[in-house]
């Protein structure tokens, strides 16, 4: 079974790049902190993308309502998207920003890249890949993901890749916000593989998730696949990473997604 898909290993911290910023910012590419679905004012995403992106985002709420039921604004999937948006607007002001624009692109060394590679190789190398992955299980009507279309897959990490992991992102993050005097794990998610199509929603991550790396470790796409966040600066930035590359971000204040289908 062929895939296109990019896979990537996430780890999340306690507590720039060649990406540069596009000539818009909130809600243009994607809801962000208000929806599309009513609204009186559409000129900012109708000015960078017509209606394209309008067409996409209703299809998208269309096929969450399919899938748990429910009519419109009264459907779960409506009720789990307004949260999104009031995350989104709320939680960042809330907030210490640590970095000036609160993300940064870096690759990890060669020896934990070579690690990653050999265990993914063996992860592929198995009679059942890709029926060795699991379906990722996503919350009821959760809009952040279109799983509902296809489910994102996840492979756990074994004990000691974890821990080479965890100390070189760390590294990583002291070097970059210094002014913190230490940090605390929260979680390390293990491999998730996203599939063509998919749509990840921009959001911002849930306390206790501070700082976060995301770590492209394998992809099979016909083009490339961004990263979109907004700033500090206010502005939306496209950050591309290739297998090896890292993204570290603040993950409490930066609005991150990918609002382009995977390809």
């Amino acid at each position: 079974m062929k895939m296109k898909a990019v896979i990537a290993a996430a780890a999340s911290l306690l507590w720039t790049s060649t990406a540069s910023a596009q000539n818009f910012g909130l809600d243009v590419s994607f809801p962000i902190h208000y929806n599309f679905i009513g609204s009186n004012d559409l000129s900012a995403t109708n000015e960078v993308f017509g209606n394209d992106r309008v067409e996409l985002y209703s299809k998208y709420m269309d096929g969450c309502i399919q899938r748990y039921g429910g009519h419109g604004a009264n459907s779960l999937c409506s009720h789990s998207e307004a949260d999104r948006l009031r995350l989104n607007l709320e939680q960042p002001k809330l907030q210490t920003n640590y970095t000036e624009i609160g993300f940064k692109k870096t690759k990890l060394s060669d020896e934990t890249w070579n690690m990653l590679q050999t265990f993914w190789a063996g992860v592929k190398a198995k009679e059942n890949f890709p029926d060795s992955l699991w379906p990722e299980a996503w919350p009821k009507a959760n809009t952040y993901v279109n799983h509902w279309e296809s489910d994102s897959k996840m492979h756990p990490l074994d004990t000691k890749l974890c821990q080479v992991l965890w100390d070189e992102i760390e590294k990583k993050m002291q070097e970059w916000i210094p002014t913190v005097s230490s940090f605390s794990k929260s979680s390390l998610y293990g491999v998730r593989v996203y599939r063509e199509g998919h749509i990840l929603a921009p959001h911002v991550d849930r306390d206790p998730l501070i700082s976060s790396a995301i770590i492209n470790i394998d992809q099979e796409v016909t083009e490339p696949w961004p990263l979109e966040v907004i700033g500090h600066d206010g502005f939306a930035h496209n950050i591309t990473i290739s297998p090896g590359e890292v993204i570290l971000y603040e993950s409490h204040s930066i609005i991150h997604g990918r609002p382009f289908a995977l390809k």
